[in-house]
């Protein structure tokens, strides 16, 4: 007799980063009986979870609210929601000072004022603290089961999801009050460390349901990496000058206005790069904040302050672009009764508008987005 699992929940998360554990800790939170499950292992599995990355915190300072905002507004092509940013700001804040004491997230501490700087995060710790967090929250995990479909009940309603627990060798099948969808986005065969398991399958159990998508057009988006890299950290090229391959600088290349230049030139000679705008201080704090970005390096014998290397692009699709599954409501309901969407597999328009999401703006938007459809599934 082939063996099947067959169980019932409040709410189903789909996906085990940051937006689906956030969802699931915040249904919990709520009452709720939660099943989570992934494809992969529920901590180490997705973008997030071997890299670092910046979080869109900032202080309740008006000021400098509103300088955070028009950051990303002009280059979004002003498509942004100001109410949803605002909305974002305050879930971040609040939620990096929940991972900070409930959490105990051991953020770094500046040695001047003794304050914890909370505006990054380490993937590996990240994950691995909410995974355990969840666990003990009463979460309910099953890994290595990718979910396959959506069920659906006779009024059109989302109930739960069917799949397949690979190391079980089993079907599974839960049914469920409401459902939330955070399986990533969709960066198939990019190589970008960590997106192995971003293949879009969240989104195609969306649109076999009938949920509308938006933003699409905004998520053919490319990183820049090192050659024969996988690390894709774009925001520190902001302080990159980059180089034609017989040494002359490559005017208007940039890796926020700019991109465009160096994949144009990439069609026909290599580019280089070298972080020659970052001072003494800036190096520090960049070795600090990110240290995998390092290891390429210093693994060839370059330092990448002082000597040119070679860069490339790859492509990360709804991973780094904007583009995903329609949101209707604060809660981050779709157009399809009893299912949410959050994280990287929803789209991010609200806060970034038709450019990239890529770093502290997804990172903000995981846990934001994924807090509000957690509470409102539940």
């Amino acid at each position: 007799m082939t063996e099947f699992l067959d169980l019932s929940t409040d709410v189903l998360v789909i996906g085990g980063g940051p937006a689906g554990t956030w969802a699931a800790l915040r249904a919990r939170q709520s009452g709720a009986d939660v099943v989570l499950v992934d494809k992969g292992y529920c901590g180490t599995s997705g973008a997030t979870a071997p890299s670092g990355t910046g979080v869109w915190y900032v202080g309740p300072d008006p000021s400098v609210r509103a300088k955070a905002k028009a950051s990303r507004e002009s280059l979004g092509g002003h498509l942004a929601d100001h109410a949803w940013m605002d909305r974002v700001l305050d879930q971040t804040y609040a939620n990096m000072n929940l991972l900070a004491e409930e959490g105990r997230y051991p953020f770094p501490v500046d040695p001047e004022t003794g304050a914890q700087i909370r505006t990054g995060l380490q993937g590996p710790e990240y994950m691995r603290r909410m995974r355990t967090w969840i666990k003990r929250a009463g979460v309910h995990i099953l890994d290595h089961s990718p979910a396959l479909e959506l069920l659906v009940d006779a009024d059109g309603q989302v109930r739960g999801a069917a799949g397949y627990r690979r190391q079980k060798h089993h079907d599974y099948r839960v049914t469920a009050g409401a459902v939330v969808i955070a399986s990533g986005g969709c960066a198939f065969l990019s190589r970008a460390l960590g997106t192995n398991v971003d293949t879009g399958d969240g989104a195609l159990m969306a649109a076999e349901v009938g949920a509308v998508f938006s933003g699409m057009e905004f998520s053919n988006s490319y990183a820049i990496v090192p050659a024969n890299s996988t690390i894709t950290k774009t925001a520190y090229y902001g302080y990159a000058t980059f180089f034609h391959a017989d040494g002359r600088v490559l005017e208007g290349a940039g890796s926020t206005k700019g991109r465009s230049v160096i994949a144009k030139t990439l069609l026909t000679e290599p580019v280089f790069a070298q972080l020659d705008r970052a001072n003494s201080e800036v190096q520090r704090q960049m070795r600090l904040g990110q240290p995998n970005f390092f290891l390429q390096f210093d693994r060839r014998g370059i330092d990448p302050f002082t000597d040119r290397f070679e860069v490339d692009l790859l492509a990360e699709g709804t991973v780094r672009g904007t583009g995903g599954i329609e949101v209707v409501s604060e809660s981050c309901a779709t157009t399809v009764p009893g299912l949410f969407a959050a994280g990287d597999a929803a789209t991010r328009e609200r806060i970034c508008g038709g450019f990239t999401g890529g770093g502290s703006h997804n990172s903000a938007w995981a846990m934001s987005s994924g807090s509000w459809a957690g509470i409102g599934a539940a």
